[in-house]
């Protein structure tokens, strides 16, 4: 199933101007959106200098909430850039994005939910719940 990438994109990255929805796919259980940043540079963490000559590209692959009880994947595809400054030991950074933070394997609001399931339910408790809920099933162990 494909759809209509604006309709998926007001809804997963609502608030986020950073992102867009290349495709939308739905089988065996998951619907995975296919997005990709479009910063058009990143200021490097070290230095704070701009650039925006790409090095490359990586995808990341982040869980999200459930939706209509079928697995939520969003394939995020993110550059990194090349670092200006001649005397700065970073080489590369990639472009910042408010959907999670760096290797992370959930979406921010995921890892929220999950860190207040563990805070009110605390242990087995919470370990069952998220075990119960359609794509926090590998989520729980963590």
């Amino acid at each position: 199933m494909q759809t209509d990438a604006p309709f998926w994109d007001s809804l997963v990255f609502a608030g986020i101007d950073e992102v867009d929805v290349e495709a939308v796919t739905a089988a065996f259980g998951t619907v995975e959106v296919a997005a990709r940043g479009r910063a058009a540079g990143s200021a490097c963490p070290d230095c704070g200098r701009f650039s925006d000559r790409v090095h490359d590209r990586y995808q990341r692959r982040l869980k999200d909430h459930p939706l209509a009880e079928q697995g939520f994947v969003i394939r995020l595809t993110v550059r990194r850039f090349i670092c200006g400054s001649a005397d700065c030991p970073r080489r590369t950074c990639r472009a910042f994005l408010p959907t999670a933070a760096p290797h992370a394997r959930f979406t921010t609001r995921l890892n929220h939910a999950l860190e207040r399931v563990r805070l009110v339910l605390a242990g087995r408790a919470g370990a069952r719940l998220a075990g119960w809920l359609p794509s926090w099933d590998s989520a729980r162990e963590e």
